[in-house]
């Protein structure tokens, strides 16, 4: 399963000289099983601040802590993460190459 994502550097509106960067997954991927595709529309899965796929791991009173996976929790096929915007530079090169 490919996870293609494109990565953003924003200004943050808090700090004058800080930026943060947010990760967008990408409408059109093709899920591994019916059952991770039905629980990433359930639950909020994406995680846009590490541009991965995340599951909830504890819960405290503060708040919550998230661990990134690279497997499917349901059929465990590996996920493999791709920045658009890295995939596009790779194949100018490619394309330049011949």
């Amino acid at each position: 399963m490919k996870a293609i994502f494109k990565r953003e550097i924003l200004k943050d509106p808090e700090s004058e000289n800080s930026t943060y960067s947010n990760f967008t997954l990408k409408r059109n991927i093709e899920f591994c099983c019916e059952k991770f595709k039905n629980f990433c529309k359930k639950f909020t899965v994406w995680n846009y601040e590490s541009g991965t796929f995340s599951i909830v791991d504890q819960i405290t009173y503060d708040g919550h802590s998230v661990q990134s996976i690279d497997f499917c929790p349901f059929c465990g096929e590996k996920i493999d993460y791709e920045d658009e915007n890295i995939q596009k530079k790779i194949n100018r090169k490619k394309l330049g190459a011949f």
